[in-house]
């Protein structure tokens, strides 16, 4: 079957809806990323960095918008801070494992302790990732392949 640019892929499931794009004749997944940090900068650097890759990035202030956000969309990695009002990262960490378990959490923190860390991956984050540079990092972990969901 060929597709087109920006033709819907869906999955079997309909859990999911994915843009396909063509690079050099092969059929690319466009996947969908929530950030949610209180910190403009941080928002708006990895919103840039991220779309100038391909990928589809919604970015939200706090983790109860990032909540709201992820009741009416599916997204394949949420990129949340640790430290926010109203709900923390730990809650939207909490949230997105419930209600879509394939999403992957990439916690982020500029306030992290020795244990943050190992904590973050017990409670199920993909990934954790110290600010101030975490650009190149998060470039890196959105490559990395998806462990075995079964």
């Amino acid at each position: 079957m060929c597709y087109d640019k920006g033709e819907k892929f869906e999955d079997p499931l309909n859990f999911r809806s994915h843009s396909l794009i063509l690079q050099r004749g092969q059929k690319i997944l466009l996947y969908r990323i929530l950030i949610a940090d209180n910190e403009f900068l941080i928002r708006w650097s990895l919103t840039q960095a991220l779309s100038q890759e391909g990928y589809e990035v919604i970015a939200v202030e706090d983790g109860q918008k990032a909540i709201e956000t992820g009741r009416t969309t599916y997204f394949d990695f949420v990129i949340t801070d640790l430290f926010m009002p109203e709900i923390d990262g730990w809650g939207v960490l909490n949230f997105f494992r419930r209600t879509q378990p394939p999403c992957r959490v990439i916690v982020i923190t500029a306030h992290g302790e020795d244990d943050t860390g190992r904590i973050a991956r017990e409670k199920g984050a993909w990934a954790y990732v110290e600010k101030p540079f975490i650009i190149e990092k998060i470039k890196g972990i959105l490559k990395e392949p998806a462990p075995c969901l079964n």
